[in-house]
């Protein structure tokens, strides 16, 4: 929206069919000074995302009802059902990542691969990756004093964090590594967006998920869960040995992540489900 001011988005705005709200509904009414009585008259939702709703639910809840009608909550990730008002009738709606897209711009082809191997030797190293948006909430350190012994352990394995990068230059390195670690947070966890792009390079992802995400998961998807999750650091260290000894291992479950990325995130049926949300909610 750079390309406009400020008039020229409430004009946007008032004339659409559908608005989503990314979580906090009052600042997007003062700033662009929208009429409530024009949004009302739209579909209008309220797209919610982790820390958001985990620290300021309550206030967001309370913004789109004083100013909004009829509205529809959706959340990010499967965890957050978890933490949205039961009586809401709120819907997951998960980040759309184009499997095609990312491939094509960042992941090697099979033709790539066998004329790689042709010049060089046979990669030895397995790259085990952590790029955290937040070491605290993503539990950052666990992975680090999990994932030093493994490397000091193991003479073929290596250790790649990624911090501050842009998200072209953080897809090229996520491609690279063999295995990503996602999260080991303090709260009721599911996985980010670093893990479908890493389940689109088809790399097993390893990341904290209770048990009542996991069956939300499969209720919400209809496939099991293709994360590796654990429960305590000697559980993590165990399978992260195992991980980087066993290429067919990460195989397995590089392919179960693919298959989750592409039927859950992928555009058309994150499409279809956005069209489902759409038909059952009223008409303005």
């Amino acid at each position: 929206m750079r390309d406009y001011d400020r008039d020229q988005v409430r004009k946007i705005v008032h004339k659409a069919d559908v608005i989503i709200f990314h979580s906090a509904v009052a600042p997007f009414f003062e700033g662009l000074e929208l009429d409530p009585k024009i949004i009302q008259q739209k579909r209008q939702i309220l797209y919610c995302h982790g820390t958001e709703l985990r620290t300021y639910g309550d206030d967001l809840f309370t913004q789109a009802e004083e100013i909004l009608k009829d509205w529809q909550m959706v959340v990010s990730t499967p965890d957050l059902l978890l933490y949205a008002p039961q009586n809401r009738g709120v819907k997951w709606l998960p980040v759309i990542r184009s499997v095609k897209d990312i491939r094509g711009r960042f992941a090697r082809s099979s033709p790539d691969e066998k004329a790689l191997q042709a010049f060089v030797k046979k990669k030895k190293k397995v790259v085990l990756c952590h790029a955290p948006t937040s070491e605290e909430k993503k539990g950052s350190a666990t992975f680090y004093r999990v994932i030093t012994k493994v490397v000091k352990t193991l003479p073929g394995t290596e250790f790649l964090t990624v911090h501050n990068q842009s998200w072209d230059r953080c897809l090229m390195l996520l491609a690279g590594s063999d295995v990503y670690f996602d999260a080991d947070p303090p709260f009721i966890s599911s996985y980010g967006c670093l893990s479908i792009e890493s389940g689109i390079f088809k790399h097993p992802v390893v990341t904290k998920i209770t048990q009542p995400v996991i069956d939300l998961i499969k209720k919400e998807t209809g496939l099991p869960s293709p994360f590796i999750t654990f429960t305590s650091e000697t559980e993590l260290l165990a399978r992260t040995f195992k991980l980087a000894e066993d290429e067919d291992l990460r195989q397995r479950f590089g392919r179960l992540m693919f298959r989750y990325a592409r039927t859950v995130h992928d555009e058309k049926p994150v499409l279809e489900r956005f069209n489902k949300i759409l038909e059952g909610m009223p008409c303005p």
